[in-house]
C-alpha cells in the first residue's frame, strides 16, 4: 500500500500495487500505469522523494513443486506481479513455464521486455494484430490449453475479472489446479475497512473473502463468479 509524502494528504488512502520484481541491490520493482491522481503523483516521485509502504500484505501464489509444470496467463497490467512470480522460479522449471501475454495493441507491449529476460516460453496477443496472436489472451490460451493438460499444470493467472472468470472456467472444465491474482479497490489493506469483501463461492467456510487480507491470490474455486 502505497502513498506518496509530502505536505498534502490529497489523496488521503493509499493505492494497493503487486511488487513486480526486485532488482539489483534489493531494490523493490513497481509496475504502474497512470490513470488518476495518486498513480500521477507517482509518476512524478524523483530520486530520493519519500514514498510511504505498508508492505508486504496479503498472500501471494504458492510456488510449483519440483515436478510440476506451470502455465501464467497474465492481460494488461496483470503483468505487475507475474514477473515477480517468474523470478522466484527455479531456472529449470522458469524453462518449462509456458506464458501467455495479452495486450490492446503492441504500443504496451514494451513492458515485456524485463520477463523476456527471464527464459519462460513467451507467446504474445494483441487484440489488434499487431504482434503475435490476433485476439485476446483468453483466446490464446484456450486454444493452447487442451494440449497442455495431459500434464496437469498449475495455472496462475492475473487481469481483468472477465478474463480471469474464463481462465478458472477452462481450468474446472479440465480439472486443473488454478491460482488468480484480484484486482480491487482497497482503503486499509489489512481487512479492517472491509471495502475489498468478494462472495466467496458456495461450500466455503466464509460468505464473503476479502482481497487485501485472504487473497489478492485466490484459488480459482474459492470465488463465486457469477457474482463477481
Amino acid at each position: 500500500m502505497l502513498r506518496i509524502e509530502g505536505d498534502s494528504q490529497d489523496p488521503l488512502i493509499r493505492r494497493p500495487f503487486s511488487i513486480h520484481g526486485i532488482d539489483e541491490g534489493n531494490t523493490i520493482l513497481i509496475l504502474y500505469q497512470t490513470v488518476g491522481k495518486a498513480t500521477s503523483l507517482l509518476s512524478l516521485a524523483r530520486n530520493h522523494d519519500r514514498i510511504s509502504v505498508i508492505g508486504p500484505l496479503g498472500k501471494g501464489f504458492p510456488l510449483p513443486g519440483a515436478k510440476e509444470r506451470a502455465v501464467f496467463v497474465a492481460g494488461g497490467m496483470g503483468l505487475a506481479p507475474m514477473n515477480f512470480l517468474a523470478q522466484a522460479l527455479p531456472s529449470d522449471i522458469r524453462r518449462s513455464t509456458k506464458m501467455f501475454l495479452g495486450f490492446p495493441t503492441y504500443q504496451a507491449a514494451g513492458l515485456i521486455d524485463r520477463i523476456k529476460d527471464l527464459g519462460l516460453q513467451l507467446s504474445l496477443a494483441t487484440e489488434d494484430g499487431s504482434m503475435g496472436f490476433m485476439g485476446t489472451v483468453t483466446d490464446l490460451f484456450e486454444q493452447a490449453i487442451d494440449r497442455d493438460a495431459a500434464e496437469e499444470p498449475i495455472i496462475y493467472a492475473c487481469g481483468p475479472h472477465g478474463m480471469l472468470k474464463k481462465i478458472a472456467q477452462e481450468a474446472g472444465r479440465l480439472n486443473l489446479t488454478c491460482y488468480v491474482s484480484l484486482e480491487s479497490y482497497m482503503a486499509c489493506g489489512l481487512g479492517i475497512c472491509l471495502g475489498c469483501a468478494i462472495k466467496a463461492a458456495r461450500g466455503e467456510d466464509t460468505e464473503y473473502c476479502y482481497v487485501c487480507k485472504d487473497g489478492p491470490v485466490f484459488s480459482a474455486e474459492m470465488i463465486d463468479w457469477e457474482a463477481l
